[in-house]
Formats: C-alpha cells, sequence, structure tokens
C-alpha cells in the first residue's frame, strides 16, 4: 500500500504544475473610440509561438497587417510570454469588416517550459458597428456563425463529424463495435498475460468461474476508465500527454512495478494490507480481497501497455478537442474500450474452472516471467534493439532452467514439455548470440544483415524529424507521404511488414517522396510535429498533392484498402 502511494503521490507531482486551459491563457476584449483591443494574458511559464498567432474578420486574413509586439526567441522560434497585447485600429476595420456585424477569429497556439503543449486554440468575437464606432464581445469558443465540420478526407475526420451529427445511442454503439475491432489488433494482445497471471495469482483466494470473471471485469472496466479518462486529457493538452506517458522515467517506473510483480510471483515478497485491514476485508467481503490491486493494474496497463491509436480514437480526440464535449467524447472512448476488453473477460471465464494444486506454482513461476518479459519490453522503446534481444535471451535460459529443462522426463507429457524447453533455450542463445553482435530482428537474430538489405530492395525512406525541413518537402515535392512512427508502436510494425512490403503498394508509391517521422523519443521537436499535422499517436500516414493534404490514414491499414485509397 506504501508503494501505491509513493506511486500516486508520484504522479501528483509530475502533473502539479501543468496549468488548466483557464489559468494557462485568459482573453479579455475592449472597446475605444478609435480601436478594439485583444489582450491574452498567460500563466506562468507559458509562452505563445508567434507564427501560430491568426487573425480573421469573417473570411478575411488580417495577421499581416497587424502590428505585433517585439517577441523573444526561444529554440528557433519566436514567443510571447506573460501577455500578448493586440490592437486593431478603427481604420483598418473600416477596409475589412462589414459594418453591421462581423466575427473576429483568433489562433494561437501556448505551451509551457515543463516540455507541454496545449492544443491550438480559437477564440470567437463579435465585431458590431454603432454610433460611428465599433465595439467588440466578450470572447467566447463556439462558432456561432458556421457549424463545427472536421476533415472529412481522413477517417478520424469522418468519425469527429459523425460524433458531432448523430444521436447517443447510435455513437455509443459504433464506439463498441469499433472497440471490439480493435481488441483484434495486437493493443491488446500484451493485456492477456497480465490479466491472466493476475488471476492465476489470486486463485488460492477465491477460485470460481464467478469470481475470476469478476476479476476481470474490474480490470476490464479500470482499463477503460483510463482510457476514457486519458483520451479527455489528451485532447484538451494536445499529443503532449501520450508523450509523458512515453517518457523514460515514467517507462522505467512501469517496467519496476512489473519486476516487483515478477518477484512476488516468485515468492520473494507478498502484496499485502496491514493486518488490521484484512482482517476487516475479511469481515466484510471475501471477495473484495484483490480488486483494489486488479483495478490498479488495468489502470496503469491501458496507459502503458496500449498506447495504440487508431482511427476511432483519434476521431473522438479530435471531437473533444475542437468542441470540448468532455462528456460525449470521454462516454465515447470508455465505451470503445470496453469493447477491447471483450476477450479479457473470455479469459476470466476460461481461467475460472482451474483448480488449485502443486501445478499452480509452476504456473506462477511461468507468469513471472511473463511480467519480467512485459518489462523488458516496456523497456524496448527507450533501449536500441541489440539489447533488448541479449535482455530476452538471458530471460529464455533463466527461463529453462526454472522451469526444469534439467528435470527427469518420466512420461510423455514430461518429455513434450522438456522439447519445447530446449526450443527455448536454444533460440534463446540465439537471441543473446545475435544481439552481442547488434542484431535487431527477433525472427533473424542470426542473420542480421538479410533484414536490412530487404528493407533496401523495398521503399526508401527520408527519416526527418524537424518541422521546418518537413514543411518545406512538402512544399518543394509534387507528392510527399508523411509516415508518423515510433520503436514501440506494434501496429508501425504491421505496417512495413505487411502493407509496405507488398509490391503493388511499392509501384503505387514510387512517385511519393517518403518521409518518416519518428517520434519514439517524444521530444519537444517531435511533438511539436505531431501537433502541427494533427496526429495524436502513431502510426498516421499522411499524403500531400502539390502541397495540399489529400489522405490522412490513423492506425493499422492493409495493402488491399490502403491501394483503394490511393486511387484517383
Amino acid at each position: 500500500m506504501r508503494f501505491i502511494v509513493l506511486l500516486l503521490l508520484n504522479f501528483y507531482i509530475s502533473f502539479a504544475s501543468i496549468l488548466s486551459l483557464n489559468d494557462a491563457f485568459h482573453i479579455n476584449s475592449k472597446s475605444y473610440d478609435s480601436s478594439v483591443n485583444i489582450n491574452i494574458k498567460l500563466g506562468k511559464d507559458i509562452y505563445l509561438y508567434a507564427d501560430k498567432i491568426k487573425l480573421h474578420i469573417d473570411d478575411k486574413d488580417l495577421t499581416p497587417f497587424l502590428n505585433f509586439p517585439p517577441s523573444i526567441q526561444k529554440d528557433n522560434e519566436k514567443v510571447y510570454f506573460k501577455e500578448l497585447d493586440l490592437t486593431l485600429p478603427e481604420l483598418l476595420l473600416q477596409n475589412y469588416a462589414k459594418n453591421n456585424l462581423s466575427q473576429i477569429k483568433l489562433e494561437f497556439q501556448g505551451c509551457s517550459k515543463q516540455g507541454l503543449c496545449y492544443n491550438p486554440q480559437t477564440w470567437y468575437f463579435d465585431l458590431s458597428y454603432k454610433n460611428n464606432h465599433f465595439s467588440i464581445s466578450k470572447p467566447y469558443k463556439e462558432n456561432k456563425q458556421a457549424k463545427q465540420n472536421f476533415n472529412p478526407k481522413s477517417e478520424e475526420g469522418m468519425i469527429a463529424n459523425f460524433l458531432a451529427t448523430d444521436n447517443l445511442f447510435w455513437i455509443l454503439l459504433s464506439f463498441f463495435g469499433y472497440g471490439i475491432l480493435l481488441s483484434l489488433t495486437p493493443c491488446i494482445l500484451p493485456m492477456i498475460p497480465i490479466l491472466s497471471s493476475l488471476i492465476i495469482a489470486k486463485s488460492g483466494v477465491k477460485n470460481s468461474k464467478k469470481h475470476s470473471f469478476l476479476l476481470s471485469f474490474v480490470y476490464v472496466f479500470s482499463m477503460s476508465l483510463a482510457y476514457a479518462i486519458a483520451g479527455v486529457i489528451a485532447s484538451f493538452l494536445g499529443a503532449s500527454v501520450q508523450g509523458i506517458l512515453q517518457k523514460p522515467s515514467v517507462l522505467i517506473i512501469f517496467a519496476l512495478i512489473f519486476v516487483l510483480f515478477a518477484l512476488a510471483m516468485f515468492d520473494a515478497f507478498r502484496f499485502e494490507l496491514p493486518l488490521k485491514f484484512q482482517n476487516f476485508i475479511h469481515k466484510k467481503s471475501d471477495n473484495k480481497k484483490g480488486i483494489i490491486g486488479i483495478a490498479i493494474m488495468g489502470f496503469l496497463s491501458a496507459l502503458i501497455v496500449g498506447p495504440c491509436v487508431a482511427a476511432p480514437l483519434a476521431g473522438a480526440l479530435i471531437y473533444i478537442a475542437n468542441t470540448k464535449d468532455a462528456l460525449l467524447g470521454g462516454s465515447a472512448l470508455f465505451v470503445m474500450s470496453f469493447g477491447m476488453g471483450i476477450p479479457l473477460l473470455f479469459i476470466g471465464l476460461g481461467l475460472g474452472f482451474l483448480k488449485p494444486g502443486a501445478w499452480m506454482e509452476k504456473v506462477k513461476l511461468f507468469f513471472g516471467f511473463v511480467m519480467l518479459a512485459m518489462a523488458i519490453w516496456i523497456l524496448s522503446r527507450i533501449i536500441a534493439a541489440n539489447y533488448i534481444l541479449i535482455a530476452f535471451g538471458i530471460l529464455g535460459v533463466f527461463f529453462s532452467v526454472f522451469m526444469g529443462i534439467f528435470e527427469k522426463a518420466f512420461n510423455t507429457l514430461a518429455k513434450i514439455k522438456k522439447s519445447i524447453l530446449v526450443l527455448v533455450l536454444s533460440y534463446s542463445l540465439s537471441l543473446f548470440l545475435g544481439g552481442l553482435f547488434g542484431a535487431k530482428d527477433f525472427l533473424n537474430p542470426l542473420n542480421f544483415n538479410t533484414h536490412v538489405k530487404q528493407q533496401s530492395k523495398t521503399l526508401s525512406y527520408h527519416f526527418i524529424n524537424n518541422l521546418d525541413q518537413i514543411k518545406q518537402e512538402i512544399k518543394n515535392n509534387p507528392n510527399v507521404m508523411l509516415d508518423f512512427t515510433a520503436s514501440w508502436c506494434e501496429n508501425c510494425k504491421l505496417l512495413d511488414e505487411l502493407t509496405f512490403s507488398d509490391q503493388r503498394v511499392i509501384q503505387k508509391v514510387k512517385n511519393y517522396k517518403l518521409i518518416k517521422v519518428d517520434v519514439s523519443q517524444n521530444s519537444d521537436e517531435e511533438i511539436k510535429t505531431m501537433q502541427n499535422f494533427g496526429v495524436f499517436g502513431p502510426p498516421v500516414l499522411i499524403f500531400f498533392e502539390k502541397g495540399e493534404e489529400k489522405l490522412k490514414i490513423t492506425g493499422f491499414i492493409s495493402a488491399d484498402d490502403l491501394l483503394e485509397k490511393l486511387k484517383p
């Protein structure tokens, strides 16, 4: 319990300095005899990007005509601290505004020195002309003169439009269906061994199908709650929230959590409440024992183990970010996440038939190694691939020995188990040796040069992370494809292995300038690039023709579907 309190305290300290939108940006407007004024007061350590500030009157861009105050240079960007004061003289308004009623639209984007960036902000003001003077209204967020529309060229844009127009029942039902489809992707697979091991660990407490299903339900419910909360926060603050959850320090903490769970499986120690609390729980209900731990693990697993962004999730985030309808967006994400967890509920039903016995000690040992494997998998996002191969190789050797590779086999079942362990040991040794010599491919650890050659014969990518360079490439090339990827993104690997290895796709995109944007490290530059292109997380493919975005695809897409979308 003390460990959990410290963990929650660490998260509180990490996020305590993040200002809300209202605290970060305070917008005021005033009318004078010869001008109108818009003032943006910025919270502590908040700054605005100068090149993101845009002001329109109706459909006219007045940004080039504004008299901006001097800016400050920060990391090759011009920014404003403390406040920004914009004055629109009456002479300018007379030339561009209607005499009766016009609308001013102010756009800007701000970030915090802590490395967090907020979503691009849009504020509106009504501008009226009375008694030979212009007057400006108080700022408001919703565009009263135009209905919110999202980019229909992208799947997430169509889904965001669906959220904005359809009724609640069909929205929630559709997102539940999206969740079931997402459960068939690699995103949910790492959670299966986690939940299985937790249920096995608790089997001695209450071994019944009903209790196992209850534990699975609590896990899935907590996972869904995490997706909903994280999704709403991410949509308000931008892609930087996912960046926080992929920071090395946070990943190391979560890897250590899995190591602690593994040690508990090895009976090195036990997670137990104080005796008084245990007696209280026993008096109230035996079923409550273990549920809190399962709920916490479900919540944390969703944040770290499942950083997948597919079109439904991105669509919901875009909708919340633009409309601030957190209730509908959060509900849709919750229902979608619950749909993703349906296979996990069946895991609970299946494990409910298990009967306790001596064999359960071996099972606990097995899942202890699974927990260690999950810790290594999490660290693979920040550690070089060859070192990860070495780590998995060492883990496989220990696994083979502890599971009984050198024990005598007296029956057929024992011989089959020993044969499997011999294969595991052989593969583990190949991983270890391959990693020592620099291999990075789990499927080909001893011939690591072949994979590199095969890649060079397929698609030739340019790896660019600098936003200005990417914009220049889009401007200078008639056809550009941006591929947002990350080393920890399972769907990104599937795109490379299945979709972009298809010769038809290779032929189709040969006339495109192929640019990979690797956001594995979640640096400030990477976060800024993601925000500029409206990317909440990889994988995302964006196709440009003559400088204009023509197609945007979020999540994994098959070769056939991609070819269909790229048809003229």
